[in-house]
């Protein structure tokens, strides 16, 4: 299993890293960078999102992150 990594972490091994979502999904026009190991990885942007559950509404901020591509 792919391990993820948060941005502006080291990267644990050198290699290409491909932005997913918080849950590890794709992500449209997402970015791709070629780090070494010990490198850290760039900003990605936040975002909120609203859930509406049962008539409430919730606002929850979310963030990509990295993962090591095969």
């Amino acid at each position: 299993m792919s391990q993820f990594v948060k941005s502006g972490e080291a990267a644990p091994t050198a290699g290409t890293y491909v932005e997913v979502g918080h849950g590890g999904g794709k992500v449209k026009d997402g970015q791709r960078v070629e780090v070494q190991q010990g490198d850290k990885l760039p900003e990605l942007k936040a975002y909120t999102v609203t859930i509406t559950h049962k008539g409430e509404e919730k606002k929850k901020d979310r963030q990509h992150v990295w993962m090591l591509d095969k």
